[in-house]
C-alpha cells in the first residue's frame, strides 16, 4: 500500500514548489453507498449434479445476494503544464476505492507532451484522441472501441480510456488535418508485476483525414491493431465468442452536422489479416454504424434542456432474443435528457436500452452547486430485465459474473464533489 501511495505522496510534497509552472486541480467525488450486491466470499457454492439437477449452496456463498453499504470514492490529480505556448503537458494520477478487493487502486491516467511546431504539432504519451463522435455509441473509435453497452452512466465522461502513443497532426487548412498515429503495445504482465515490453507485432497504427464538405465535418481514416482483442469492446466478440484472430484493420468513416439538431454518423468494421473462410462472416459481424443526434433548448431565464439519443447498430446480429444467454445483439439505444436550471442545479436521466430483449439500464441523478467548487450529488441506478437479459434486476446465477456484477438491480449513491 505504501508503494502504491508514494508516488502521489511525492507529486503532492512537491506541489507547491510547481505551483509557479503548472496549474495543479484536485478533483475528489465521496460517496455513501448503498446498492443490492452478491456474496464475493468463498462458501459451499452450488452445483449441478451429475444428472444436471441444480444444488444449492450452503450460506453463505458466492452469489447470495444482500443489501451492501459503504463509503466509495473517486480522486484525480492532475498537473497541467502553463506558460508556454507551444508546449502544453498533462501528469494525471486518478485514485479510486474500493475495487472489487477492498483496495484503493491508483491509474497513471494521463501522462503526454503537446508541442506545437511552425507545420505540425506533435503528441507524445499516454493520452487519448477523439476519433469519430458520440458520447456513450461511436463507432469511429477504432482505436479504444466505444460500441459497449456496459458504461458507467454516473460520470461526466462516459469513455476515459488513453494507451501509450505517438502521434503527429499536419494542418490542411483551417478545418482540415492530417493526423498519424502509432500506438505502444501493453507491456507483459506475470500477474500485476510488469516483466517487459510488448511484442512489436501487437502495436497499433494508423491516420484519419478530417476536413469540411460544406456544412458537414467528415473523416475518413484506418488503424492497423495488432492485439487480438480491445478492453471495453465487443467488436472483436462474435456474438457470444471471443475471436482469435492475430491482427485487424479498421477501416472507419464518420460525418458530422447539424439539420435543426446536431447529428453524427460513423461506420466501422474489422478485418482480419488471417481469417481463412471466416473472412466474409467476420467482415458482416463487425460491421457496425452508430448514430446520434443532440440538441439544446432554453427554458425561461438562464435555464436550458438537452436531448441526446444514439444508437449502434451491428446488422449481422441477433435481431431476435438469445434466451438463456446474455448475448450480444443487433441494436443498442442511449436516451438522455438533461435539464440545467440557472448555472448551478442540473438533473438528467440517462439509459443504456436493448430494444431486442427489452431490457435496460436506468440512471437518474442531480448535482448541485453550492459554492465555487463544491457539488452535492446523487445518482440512482436501476437494472430491468429478465435473469437472462442484457440488463437484469436479478440475474440467474449462471449468467452472474464474479467480480463484473458487483451491483446486482439497484444502487443510490448521495455525496459531494469538490475540485480545487
Amino acid at each position: 500500500m505504501v508503494k502504491r501511495l508514494f508516488p502521489v505522496l511525492l507529486l503532492l510534497a512537491a506541489a507547491p514548489f510547481l505551483s509557479a509552472e503548472n496549474n495543479i486541480t484536485i478533483d475528489m467525488t465521496l460517496y455513501n453507498t448503498v446498492m443490492q450486491s452478491r456474496e464475493v466470499n468463498p462458501g459451499t457454492e452450488g452445483y449441478h449434479d451429475a444428472g444436471g439437477t441444480w444444488v444449492p449452496p450452503v450460506l453463505p456463498s458466492v452469489g447470495d445476494k444482500y443489501w451492501a453499504y459503504g463509503m466509495a470514492g473517486t480522486g484525480a490529480l492532475s498537473f497541467k503544464s502553463t506558460g508556454n505556448a507551444n508546449v502544453r503537458a498533462d501528469f494525471a494520477l486518478d485514485f479510486s476505492y474500493p475495487d472489487i478487493s477492498g483496495i484503493p487502486v491508483i491509474t497513471l491516467q494521463k501522462a503526454y507532451v503537446k508541442a506545437k511546431f511552425p507545420s505540425f504539432r506533435l503528441t507524445v504519451g499516454k493520452t487519448r484522441l477523439g476519433w469519430g463522435d458520440g458520447f456513450v455509441f461511436n463507432s469511429g473509435d477504432v482505436v479504444f472501441g466505444s460500441i459497449s453497452p456496459n458504461v458507467n452512466l454516473v460520470g461526466s465522461e462516459v469513455r476515459t480510456e488513453t494507451a501509450w502513443m505517438t502521434s503527429v497532426n499536419i494542418p490542411l487548412g483551417r478545418f482540415s488535418f492530417i493526423e498519424l498515429l502509432l500506438r505502444a503495445p501493453e507491456m507483459i504482465f506475470s500477474g500485476t508485476t510488469p516483466v517487459g515490453l510488448g511484442n512489436v507485432l501487437d502495436l497499433g497504427a494508423g491516420g484519419r483525414v478530417y476536413t469540411k464538405l460544406g456544412d458537414l465535418k467528415v473523416e475518413l481514416g484506418y488503424y492497423f491493431d495488432g492485439t487480438d482483442t480491445i478492453d471495453y469492446d465487443i467488436i472483436v466478440t462474435d456474438g457470444d465468442e471471443s475471436l482469435t484472430i492475430p491482427a485487424f484493420q479498421r477501416p472507419y468513416f464518420s460525418i458530422q452536422g447539424n439539420l435543426g439538431a446536431d447529428f453524427y454518423l460513423n461506420c466501422s468494421l474489422a478485418i482480419p489479416f488471417a481469417a481463412g473462410d471466416d473472412l466474409a462472416d467476420i467482415i458482416k459481424d463487425t460491421w457496425n454504424i452508430s448514430f446520434g443526434l443532440f440538441h439544446m433548448v432554453e427554458v425561461g431565464y438562464g435555464n436550458s434542456l438537452t436531448f441526446r439519443v444514439e444508437s449502434v447498430f451491428l446488422p449481422f446480429l441477433d435481431w431476435r432474443e438469445d434466451a438463456g444467454s446474455a448475448g450480444t445483439y443487433a441494436l443498442m439505444l442511449y436516451p438522455e435528457i438533461a435539464f440545467a436550471y440557472g448555472q448551478n442545479l442540473n438533473f438528467s436521466l440517462r439509459s443504456v436500452f436493448s430494444p431486442i430483449d427489452l431490457s435496460a439500464m436506468l440512471t437518474a441523478g442531480f448535482s448541485w452547486n453550492v459554492f465555487e467548487g463544491f457539488n452535492l450529488l446523487g445518482y440512482t441506478n436501476f437494472f430491468i430485465g429478465d435473469g437472462d437479459d442484457t440488463f437484469s434486476w436479478n440475474k440467474d446465477n449462471d449468467v452472474w459474473e464474479l467480480g463484473v456484477d458487483m451491483v446486482d438491480g439497484v444502487s443510490v449513491m448521495v455525496g459531494v464533489q469538490y475540485i480545487y
